[in-house]
């Protein structure tokens, strides 16, 4: 798979005393990693902590791939992914609770998904050992994805689960994450936040992400490529994956 052409972007990580300023992973993020003392409860997550810029390059993205390159249908059986939820706390294989891709869907990788460590995170970052303590900050636990090419290659679609310590913690790094992006309304009445980001090269097109968070998961989906990405799709689809982090259906 060849990664998808992405402008540089700016990840800020408050750890302890200082800033430290790395590069981020995916276009137009500004994330504030915040250390996880003091967590809020779920309904009331802490504030986000101070952000910083620096000048940043492009990095690779575990969880991106090109429209254009052909999906690889292998790997492990959906069948035999495993996973429970128990009032918001997420146990056995996270790739369970990965949204399915339509019939007609083309998948990139595993069928079943594919794993997304701590490591793979912090693989776009300019100090990797800070943002992997960040990372520990939050209790991260496991992470897991999947990406895919809908019927006719109209959009690209990636979904990202990431788990955390607790359903505190996972609301804090909800919190802490924001995109420099036009702001995108959403309906679901949960917590989440969505935007458009231009990619302001004739090499890719825009995407609309999504972020959220169910229990001790917190939720990435990027809907990219096509004429125009459809925020109804996007709307749609973290409705979806939302209510199957908190039924496990």
């Amino acid at each position: 798979m060849e990664p998808v052409r992405r402008r540089g972007a700016v990840i800020a990580v408050s750890a302890g005393i200082g800033m430290l300023a790395l590069v981020g992973v995916t276009a137009g993020v500004v994330v504030a990693l915040g250390s996880s003392s003091g967590h809020a409860d779920e309904a009331a997550p802490s504030s986000p902590a101070p952000t910083a810029s620096v000048p940043g390059s492009p990095s690779a993205d575990p969880s991106a791939s090109s429209a254009s390159a052909t999906p690889a249908p292998s790997g492990t059986s959906t069948s035999t992914v495993k996973g429970q939820v128990s009032q918001g706390t997420h146990t056995g294989d996270l790739r369970f609770f990965l949204l399915a891709p339509p019939k007609d869907a083309e998948v990139y990788g595993d069928e079943a998904g594919s794993p997304l460590s701590a490591a793979d995170l912090a693989s776009g970052a300019e100090d990797e050992a800070a943002m992997k303590r960040s990372l520990a900050d939050y209790g991260f636990k496991s992470g897991a994805y999947r990406t895919y090419l809908t019927a006719g290659g109209g959009a690209e679609v990636s979904v990202k689960l990431s788990r955390f310590a607790d359903a505190a913690a996972a609301a804090a790094y909800y919190e802490a994450h924001y995109y420099e992006g036009d702001k995108l309304t959403l309906t679901g009445g949960y917590p989440a936040r969505a935007y458009h980001l231009k990619s302001g090269s004739e090499e890719s097109t825009d995407s609309l992400l999504a972020i959220s968070y169910q229990g001790d998961v917190h939720i990435t989906i990027t809907v990219t490529g096509g004429r125009t990405a459809d925020p109804k799709l996007l709307q749609n689809l973290l409705d979806a994956e939302y209510q199957r982090l908190k039924t496990g259906r």
